[in-house]
């Protein structure tokens, strides 16, 4: 069914919460200001689904390792 990785949500929380205080304390403009949990949240999902469809891939060459048995 749907399983949740406690890593890559670890991984989400840390990024809405940064990207959240950062729209809140940077920018002088107040009404960017009040919406700054808005911002997180739209931040949050938009790299939680690139990184669901845009996995990172990790290609290893097979001929220059040996194996040893």
């Amino acid at each position: 069914m749907f399983e949740i990785n406690s890593t890559h949500l670890l991984k989400y929380l840390i990024m809405i919460v940064t990207v959240t205080l950062a729209t809140r304390y940077i920018p002088s403009c107040g009404v960017l200001q009040k919406h700054a949990i808005y911002v997180g949240l739209v931040s949050g999902t938009a790299f939680a689904l690139l990184d669901t469809c845009y996995p990172r891939v990790i290609i290893t060459d097979n001929q220059d390792q040996s194996v040893s048995m």
